[in-house]
């Protein structure tokens, strides 16, 4: 009697243990699904301002100061960066906007490696035309590093998951941007398209093993993906009008890209093969630059 009252209790408990545990898991599922969302720019009262939208459709606007704000993205800390249409480059902290690197003006693209230990950002000559290269800055020390040193316009750096690499846009002149790779710690370079047009937008896809960007090398600007070393490149999508700045999500089934297929700028959203496309909800003005969060 007394083993089967203990039996019964044990199996209770079992019980109790699991319903707890399933709930919990629900509870966690709900809280990850409605943690994932874009950044964004979006035109607010005559400025492209940030704009952070959750999967829940919660939009909230982060920036409010009277400059056209681009390429929006997160440090490890989760600080806001971006850089303005006339090439300074923020960071917010507790809401207030924070000016970096301003003595080295004018610089654009600021991302941080995936660490949170770097930035790698444009840096743009003054007395030439269509003249920038990348460049490191250590957070730590200060440090500032020329990384890339060519001819023309080196910019929109994306860092590879492991932060050991970057993925760029570069060329010698106004035509003709191809996309390279380059080695943080040696500056060992590597051109990975080689078709006379112009490719865009680089980004990796978080395992690492794919890079998406934006190409008109079949005539409009479409969105591509190929390998990390550059081969087997693909098309992903075919409408008339522009196609840029992809970026995949972060656990690397979609992504989300800028379009004007409807007639003005918005944020399309497709499966990292090309299908399934359909538009970001909640997208009452222009809208570009996505960035999963």
């Amino acid at each position: 009697m007394i083993a089967s009252r203990l039996q019964t209790s044990d199996f209770r408990r079992r019980i109790v243990f699991f319903v707890a545990f399933s709930l919990w898991s629900f509870v966690f599922c709900l809280w990850s699904c409605e943690a994932s969302g874009l950044l964004y720019s979006r035109l607010t009262n005559g400025f492209w301002q940030i704009w952070k939208e959750n999967e829940n459709g919660e939009s909230v606007q982060l920036t409010f100061s009277p400059d056209d704000k681009r390429y929006p993205s997160l440090t490890r800390k989760g600080e806001l960066i971006y850089h303005t249409n006339n090439n300074h480059c923020f960071r917010v902290i507790e809401g207030k906007e924070e000016e970096l690197l301003k003595d080295l003006w004018p610089i654009r693209d600021l991302v941080s490696s995936p660490k949170g230990d770097l930035f790698a950002f444009s840096r743009f000559r003054t007395d030439l035309v269509d003249q920038s290269n990348l460049w490191l800055f250590d957070t730590a020390t200060g440090k500032r590093t020329m990384l890339t040193r060519e001819e023309g316009i080196q910019y929109q750096p994306a860092w590879s998951p492991d932060g050991s690499k970057i993925v760029y846009s570069g060329g010698p002149g106004p035509h003709g941007k191809e996309i390279f790779v380059i080695k943080v710690d040696d500056s060992e370079k590597k051109q990975l398209t080689k078709n006379q047009s112009n490719e865009f937008t680089p980004s990796w896809s978080p395992d690492g093993t794919e890079i998406a960007f934006s190409s008109n090398q079949t005539g409009d600007f479409e969105i591509w993906v190929m390998s990390a070393d550059g081969v087997d490149p693909k098309q992903l999508t075919d409408s008339p009008g522009l196609d840029t700045r992809p970026v995949f999500s972060p656990d690397g089934q979609k992504i989300a890209f800028a379009s004007n297929r409807s007639g003005r700028l918005e944020i399309w959203v497709m499966d990292s093969d090309g299908t399934n496309l359909y538009q970001w909800k909640g997208q009452e003005a222009p809208t570009c630059d996505p960035f999963w969060f």
